[in-house]
């Protein structure tokens, strides 16, 4: 890979492996700068990317590959040329992985046993160890982090140390399911996926933020339906923050003074149903959407020196 002058290694970038996206974190040093996600990568628009050295030019030939998708904020994009060196992975998906290894490309991968925890167990995702490390790098311990995404994950740790949690399909995992196992309700999966904010916009609601605007008029569905869309709604809605809520009550029960973060790309949706079901409950639980690059960060500086 080519290289210019002028790089680095105060300049690094994060990058988080899920399930359907690329998560990206930026950060000179300890700073956070910003994050963005992208879609999946091919060999070809990775070595592009690289070859760039990470630079405008090489975003640019993602938006361009990745069609109709929304192109990044400019102003968050790296302002500096960044070595495959200053890329640190975590990662559970292969073959998106494999993108980044290999002789030419020097990133530097998450191992399960070096993240500072203790309790850890063979099967833990590392997207739920480095939330986790996160999160109590940034508010303390004892602490609890809801991740909501195609799961919706439960996991609390004590004094860095893995304490348990509890795995259930997200919003959108749940949604599918009834669909795909319901022949009556599969019909009714457009006009859900075209619900107004008014209703419930699962769409709409779990994008990494939602603006002021929407996420003052967005209102829990109708918890009694009178018709089919309406009844799926109020099942998924309801009965993931009941869940929700009985968990957080645990936590509290077992630490009084324990922390509580919601990350994960329904956080923003979960957290607000959480605000108009119990207020009080809510204000005690954290938002952080971007809890996963603090968590990579606190992996970094562990074994580095940032």
């Amino acid at each position: 890979m080519s290289q210019r002058s002028g790089i680095t290694p105060a300049y690094w970038l994060a990058l988080v492996i899920g399930n359907t996206r690329l998560h990206w974190g930026y950060f000179c040093r300890e700073k956070f700068l910003g994050s963005w996600h992208t879609p999946h990568l091919t060999e070809a628009i990775a070595t592009q990317l690289q070859q760039s050295n990470f630079r405008l030019e090489g975003w640019q030939a993602v938006t361009a590959w990745a069609e109709g998708y929304t192109p990044f904020e400019l102003d968050l994009l790296p302002t500096e040329d960044i070595a495959s060196s200053s890329i640190w992975v975590a990662s559970v998906v292969l073959d998106q992985s494999d993108l980044w290894r290999g002789p030419a490309r020097l990133a530097q991968f998450v191992e399960r046993s070096q993240i500072p925890l203790s309790g850890l167990y063979p099967t833990l995702g590392i997207d739920r160890a480095i939330n986790l490390l996160g999160a109590g790098d940034l508010e303390g311990w004892p602490v609890l982090v809801i991740d909501a995404g195609t799961a919706i994950t439960f996991t609390a740790g004590v004094d860095s140390a893995i304490y348990g949690g509890a795995i259930l399909p997200g919003l959108k995992s749940q949604q599918e399911a009834l669909a795909q196992k319901t022949a009556v309700l599969a019909r009714f999966m457009p006009a859900m996926n075209a619900l107004s904010l008014d209703s419930l916009s699962l769409d709409s609601l779990s994008l990494d933020s939602l603006d002021a605007e929407a996420d003052a008029e967005a209102a829990l569905p109708e918890r009694w339906a009178g018709n089919t869309e309406g009844a799926f709604a109020s099942g998924l809605t309801y009965g993931i923050t009941a869940t929700v809520i009985d968990y957080l009550q645990s936590w509290w029960q077992q630490f009084p003074t324990g922390k509580a973060v919601i990350t994960g790309g329904d956080g923003p949706a979960i957290h607000h149903y959480l605000q108009q079901r119990t207020p009080e409950i809510a204000s005690r639980v954290l938002l952080n959407s971007d809890l996963m690059f603090y968590g990579m960060r606190a992996y970094k500086k562990a074994f580095t020196n940032l």
